[in-house]
């Protein structure tokens, strides 16, 4: 069994503005700094044997905050693309096209300019598929967009099915032996979901 601890990266300013930052690489603020020591001792005691995670800064800085420095990093767990969204509220898009960013937040809807759910999942296909082929238990660290994607890639829920997971949140999927293609149909198992070491803000931010 490979098993996959995801997680999302701890808050940023903007997450606390809640601002849409796609792939803005915006660092973690103070209080993003502290969810991720908190959620650290959870991550610890599933002993992480390899870690991979986005490139961006926001998640190269939680997984230090870990206690996991040393990462693999991969252009593909970055963020979505979010286009003409960037920077964005959700209050801004709620009062102006409440529609399209809700129909977003389902995954049915691509930002203008932006990457769409399909696109996103294409390439956290080909990521997983590498992980895959690493010693477990394999921690990656990432944003929200990719913890949605992968679970509709290994468990066929999409984003219209589960909550939005929080910051600095550990989400944990069991995937068989021997699996090394990723597909709803594979077997995978959730083991559990938006994990955090706080109490968590509810709905969680972009």
């Amino acid at each position: 069994m490979t098993r996959l601890l995801l997680v999302r990266h701890g808050e940023t300013s903007w997450n606390g503005e809640r601002r849409l930052q796609g792939q803005e690489d915006i660092p973690l603020s103070a209080r993003g700094l502290d969810q991720a020591r908190a959620l650290a001792p959870v991550v610890r005691s599933f002993r992480p044997a390899t870690v991979f995670g986005s490139d961006l800064l926001r998640a190269t800085q939680t997984a230090a905050a870990l206690g996991y420095p040393e990462v693999v990093r991969d252009r593909r767990l970055r963020e979505a693309h979010l286009g003409a969204w960037v920077g964005l509220s959700a209050a801004d898009l709620m009062r102006t096209d409440p529609d399209a960013y809700l129909a977003w937040r389902q995954g049915t809807l691509t930002p203008p300019e932006g990457e769409s759910f399909e696109t996103l999942m294409g390439r956290v296909r080909a990521a997983l598929e590498d992980v895959l082929g690493a010693p477990s238990p394999v921690l990656v660290v990432t944003h929200g967009g990719v913890v949605r994607a992968a679970l509709a890639l290994l468990l066929g829920l999409y984003p219209d099915r589960i909550v939005p997971v929080s910051p600095a949140s550990l989400t944990v999927v069991d995937v068989p032996a021997g699996v090394t293609r990723v597909g709803a149909d594979a077997g995978a198992r959730l083991h559990s979901l938006n994990v955090t070491g706080y109490a968590a803000l509810e709905p969680a931010p972009d």
